[in-house]
């Protein structure tokens, strides 16, 4: 049966409103793979080497402690983001999947059960395994994730070496 294009519309617009509220409930997906839609595999992310540093976790260190380790490297503070323990259970994680304004993140001690971690044990190993987000790098003190200055001040360190990011330009 041939369709007028008035039905033809309202058709489309039923399954834009079906796409948006799949991507809302994080059910896109199962949406397409039911629809017998393949997506394409990721396309690598060319991050900005000169953009963000997200530091989730909780700290006894800081955060203008912190920051001055990044100084002292040549960062300025607005290329970092801090997010406490108490507020990585409900950050917006997602913001920084696919998107090259963030060139990584390190992580300390955060709850294991965090908003966007899907079927992952932790957000961590989400944020580690899942492709589109940046490198990760945990921040260990003996066996447990912790904040240290030493520790803060060696990944910065590794960052720079991988060329993961780079030292503002003076």
């Amino acid at each position: 049966m041939v369709r007028s294009i008035e039905e033809l519309d309202d058709i489309l617009e039923d399954i834009r409103k079906k796409v948006i509220l799949a991507n809302r409930m994080d059910e896109l997906d199962d949406l397409l793979n039911k629809w017998g839609i393949v997506e394409t595999e990721p396309v690598a992310i060319d991050r900005f080497r000169y953009g963000k540093i997200a530091v989730i976790g909780g700290s006894e260190v800081e955060e203008t402690v912190l920051l001055g380790i990044a100084k002292s490297f040549g960062f300025s503070k607005s290329r970092f983001e801090f997010c406490n323990f108490e507020l990585a259970q409900k950050f917006n994680y997602r913001k920084m999947l696919e998107n090259a304004e963030y060139s990584a993140v390190l992580f300390g001690p955060v709850p294991h059960s965090a908003k966007y971690k899907g079927d992952s044990s932790s957000i961590i190993v989400e944020v580690e395994t899942r492709p589109g987000y940046p490198p990760v790098k945990r921040l260990v003190s003996g066996n447990e994730l912790k904040i240290t200055k030493n520790n803060f001040k060696h990944a910065l360190q590794e960052l720079i070496q991988k060329d993961i990011v780079r030292a503002d330009i003076a």
